[in-house]
């Protein structure tokens, strides 16, 4: 009998990001990457796998728009885990430029500014200590 192996692209209770203690720890230590839309804040984990935690401030809009905003985050955090680093905490907090033209965006735009972020994140990291 054959197996196959599918990819569980689940966001899984472990993958969240929920200690006051592990998201004060990003806080105080982690470091930047900013766009205009999102301010992605970073910092090891020494886990295996990578968390994520969502801020998006009241000022950004009423309750509905905040959710929407939040379940499309994880929505792209979920289907892109491959591509995104593993073994870190991820903060993601949504700026005011987003929340003026969010109503003219669509998953697939802020999906793209978000992994934009992570780019800049993959190369950040690959040049440290290369001069």
């Amino acid at each position: 009998m054959e197996t196959h192996s599918l990819k569980r692209y689940t966001f899984r209770k472990r993958e969240r990001l929920r200690l006051r203690r592990d998201i004060s720890l990003v806080f105080r230590y982690g470091k930047a990457i900013q766009s205009e839309e999102f301010v992605v804040l970073y910092r090891k984990n020494g886990l295996d796998y990578s968390r994520l935690a969502i801020i998006v401030k009241r000022k950004f809009g009423k309750a509905n728009r905040r959710n929407k905003l939040r379940r499309w985050i994880r929505e792209c955090f979920r289907l892109n885990k491959d591509f995104i680093p593993k073994g870190y905490d991820f903060i993601v907090i949504a700026r005011k430029a987003l929340s003026e033209k969010f109503e003219q965006s669509n998953y697939t735009t802020v999906c793209k500014a978000l992994l934009g972020n992570f780019e800049r994140l993959i190369d950040a990291e690959s040049n440290i200590g290369t001069y």
